[in-house]
């Protein structure tokens, strides 16, 4: 069963964690709770858990976000919240990442910031080709996976073209998806300079990327981030016609205020 810490000295979030969540149900058991960031800290350090929450003042928080960051950043963070409804939704969400990180994938060994790599492109590719609605469910799951994106950033969004798609996808086993992600790993790359690339084949003809700022303290102008998307994503075309012999040309690409302007109306 699942092990939460969850940290806040409110008091009715902590009746609400002790008496009304039906923890069984979500194969946890019921979760340590502590008032300070320094006691959580210390549980942290001695005891294994699978996720932790926090409700706390925001300059009080900020040795516990430091923590959490630099020492546990693989850590899955759910939101805390003293709505039950509310609540109960989010532990599920933070129960069903915990068995997507936790499921069998046979002779295959992956540690568990490999596992939340996955998810994050899981949730980009869910992004990307048009299945999420929710503003609220993405904020929550940016969170639960430890996202490193400046969510409400300025970004760019490309379409792009693929000529020779039908034919390549067609001559190659489980084509689409390994083409996705050899765009991914290979190719644009998730991290580089400052810049998250998220890519999607969505069809053997169109392939989907944004390029997201990733969190600083120093906001980037917005003509400087897009002059240095430009010249990464042309030269990974180029990459891509020498190694794969693939055609690639950008149809359009538009600015979007930040990643809720990926979200498909519901």
């Amino acid at each position: 069963m699942y092990k939460l810490l969850l940290v806040t000295d409110q008091k009715d979030i902590q009746e609400l964690f002790q008496n009304h969540i039906d923890w069984q149900r979500l194969n946890c058991r019921p979760p340590m709770i502590t008032a300070s960031p320094q006691e959580a800290i210390e549980w942290l350090n001695s005891k294994a858990v699978d996720a932790v929450g926090y409700h706390l003042p925001k300059c009080d928080a900020i040795p516990l976000c430091r923590f959490l960051r630099y020492g546990r950043p693989s850590l899955p963070i759910f939101q805390v919240t003293a709505d039950e409804n509310m609540q109960k939704t989010i532990l599920n969400e933070t129960r069903m990442l915990l068995d997507r990180l936790h499921s069998d994938f046979a002779d295959d060994y992956y540690d568990e910031d490999a596992m939340l790599t996955m998810q994050r492109d899981d949730l980009m590719h869910q992004l990307l080709s048009g299945g999420l609605h929710d503003p609220d469910y993405l904020e929550r799951e940016l969170q639960l996976i430890r996202s490193r994106l400046n969510a409400r950033g300025a970004c760019l969004l490309y379409d792009i073209d693929m000529p020779q798609g039908e034919v390549y996808l067609s001559e190659h086993h489980h084509a689409q998806q390994r083409l996705e992600s050899a765009l991914r790993n290979n190719f644009f790359g998730r991290y580089v300079d400052g810049i998250y690339y998220a890519v999607a084949v969505l069809s053997p003809r169109h392939i989907r990327l944004a390029c997201i700022p990733m969190q600083s303290e120093e906001a980037e102008e917005p003509q400087s981030f897009g002059e240095r998307a430009d010249e990464h994503v042309n030269e990974s075309i180029l990459k891509i016609k020498e190694y794969l012999d693939l055609d690639m040309n950008v149809i359009q690409s538009v600015w979007l205020d930040g990643m809720q302007g990926l979200l498909t109306p519901a």
